[in-house]
């Protein structure tokens, strides 16, 4: 009977069977006979199924792309629940696992994972970098409607809840090919929060000629904030250098703080020198407040000897108190305890009793013997 499903279903993909009224299984995946094809031509194609199908409850059009990623992050959720909840999605669609989970459950996966990017992080070892299969999966209302109400991004490795509709699966696709298509979808998006997935999706990708014009002009539009916040936040995951002129403009300049934040936050994401640098200038020079504590906080995932000393200039010199208090809690992040010696100077000898409590805070949550003596010396009086 199975087979007969099969044969059947690929027989409707090829498009013979006409005249005829079919309901598809919930739950079912109906994939595309050709998915070298373009992908716009892959994505009418399932338009045209789903109404031949007439699907009255909605459906799933989904396709993939490829990204680096670090060799145990993931993009999505684990479900629990029902069938096509419970299997990766690999699974669901291709009838296979991946090979680092054939022998265990998607929540047991998440978990050693997450095992083995803590053992990594612990030994100060950057995450090894591999490329990963990533589903763009958008749900429609109905085949007339041909604009998602729904997106969902996550790595074929996980589930995620098709909540037991029928998916129409377009295969691989070329940054350029889904790019177009997504932006099409964007640009037609009735609510904000399809734009905001959307513009997820298209954040994704790792193509920075195509993807940062497109943000940008997302930044400097008319788009609510919310949506141009997140441009910003995106733009600094390309790791470009015109993305990077980009934020520091709109750190200066843009009206809105939510969008200077994120804007900074961009900055922290990017790994190029000229970041840290202009993290440091933030940090030090800004008029506002709440923009040096974005740029101290960010100084620490830095973890660079020029950020350090410049979070340790910034606890004893600037002319906040709140500001001066990031940086004790940014020099508390540093990887390896490396804040340690700067905490146990500033709750020595800091001249501002706010910022030595905030020092003394800290030490005593790192739990190492320098720290506590330190802590002894303090009550002690040994200063």
């Amino acid at each position: 009977m199975a087979s007969i499903k099969k044969v059947f279903a690929l027989i409707l993909a090829m498009g013979l069977v006409e005249g005829m009224t079919v309901r598809f299984a919930a739950g079912q995946v109906i994939h595309h006979p050709r998915p070298n094809s373009p992908l716009v031509e892959r994505a009418d194609w399932a338009f045209q199924e789903a109404g031949k199908a007439q699907f009255g409850k909605g459906f799933w059009v989904g396709f993939s792309i490829r990204r680096l990623m670090g060799e145990h992050s993931v993009i999505g959720s684990h479900f629990s629940g029902s069938y096509d909840r419970k299997l990766p999605l690999e699974e669901l669609i291709y009838g296979k696992k991946t090979a680092a989970e054939k022998k265990i459950s998607g929540e047991q996966a998440v978990r050693e994972a997450a095992e083995k990017a803590l053992t990594s992080a612990e030994r100060g070892k950057p995450e090894r970098t591999v490329v990963k299969d990533i589903a763009i999966l958008m749900k429609f209302a109905s085949a007339a409607a041909r604009q998602p109400e729904m997106v969902t991004i996550s790595n074929l490795s996980l589930s995620a809840s098709l909540e037991s509709l029928p998916l129409l699966w377009l295969g691989p696709a070329e940054d350029e090919d889904s790019l177009s298509l997504l932006k099409e979808y964007y640009e037609k998006a009735a609510s904000d929060r399809t734009k905001e997935d959307l513009l997820q999706a298209v954040a994704l990708h790792r193509n920075a000629a195509l993807v940062v014009p497109f943000l940008e002009r997302i930044l400097k539009g008319r788009e609510p904030v919310k949506i141009r916040a997140d441009a910003a936040a995106y733009l600094g995951e390309q790791n470009d250098g015109r993305a990077l002129e980009i934020l520091t403009r709109t750190i200066r300049t843009d009206a809105s703080l939510e969008v200077r934040k994120n804007a900074v936050w961009g900055l922290t994401e990017m790994e190029l020198p000229a970041a840290v640098d202009a993290l440091i200038d933030f940090a030090r020079n800004y008029s506002e407040k709440d923009i040096r504590n974005e740029a101290v906080q960010g100084l620490a995932e830095k973890a660079t000897k020029q950020a350090v000393r410049t979070l340790e200039q910034i606890v004893f010199n600037d002319k906040e108190t709140e500001v001066q208090t990031q940086a004790v809690h940014a020099l508390a992040d540093l990887p390896s305890k490396e804040g340690l010696p700067y905490l146990i100077r500033v709750a020595k000898t800091h001249t501002n009793p706010e910022v030595r409590k905030a020092a003394i805070y800290s030490l005593g949550d790192m739990n190492d013997p320098a720290a506590i003596q330190a802590l002894v010396d303090i009550v002690k009086g040994k200063l």
